[in-house]
């Protein structure tokens, strides 16, 4: 474990990806929300029947989903910036140790233990989804399909590990580790 547990590289690298999950969070709610394909299609469809344009359901479609690709092209933009901060982070941990306590150790209690089992599972769900994405935009098209398949599923597991942080954050703040939502922010004090 190292020794200031909020150091300023530490705080730097855990907003950077804080915000950029957020981000990519944002680009997909809004894929499947409000920018979705067939709900724009169908508003284009609706407005330019008002004009007298008929257009089938399918190519309105299209045209949504060309509306909403320089919004899409962010969510690429972003992942890959994902990937440099998840490089980053893997090398300050290796220079610095790690903030939890081993979960593989006897001495390690149960909370402890959990804390670190849902960091590594984290991590190693997040390098899955950061190669999948990879793979979706650079690998070969025989693998584009199942590796979309695979990427689409990091939704499911951003989402729950976001809650636990933010509520383990909000109990330990509470409880045992008062103070932790500030050392986050402005450090560990000497």
């Amino acid at each position: 474990m190292r020794e200031k547990r909020f150091n300023l590289a530490h705080r730097l690298i855990h907003w950077a990806i804080a915000f950029t999950v957020l981000f990519i969070l944002l680009t997909v709610f809004l894929r499947i929300g409000w920018m979705n394909k067939d709900h724009m299609g169908e508003i284009i469809q609706q407005n330019l029947n008002k004009s007298g344009t008929q257009i089938n359901t399918k190519d309105a479609a299209l045209i949504g989903k060309a509306v909403r690709k320089p919004m899409w092209r962010w969510h690429v933009w972003a992942g890959y910036t994902m990937i440099g901060l998840y490089v980053l982070r893997i090398v300050l941990l290796a220079i610095q140790g790690v903030a939890y306590k081993n979960p593989f150790s006897k001495q390690t209690s149960p909370k402890d233990k959990f804390k670190g089992w849902v960091y590594i599972v984290f991590y190693t769900l997040l390098a899955v989804s950061l190669l999948t994405g990879f793979m979706v935009q650079n690998g070969p098209e025989n693998l584009k399909h199942n590796m979309a398949a695979v990427h689409v599923q990091s939704i499911y597991y951003v989402v729950i590990f976001i809650i636990l942080h933010i509520g383990g954050v909000l109990i330990a703040d509470a409880g045992a580790e008062r103070g932790i939502i500030s050392k986050i922010i402005s450090g560990d004090k000497s």
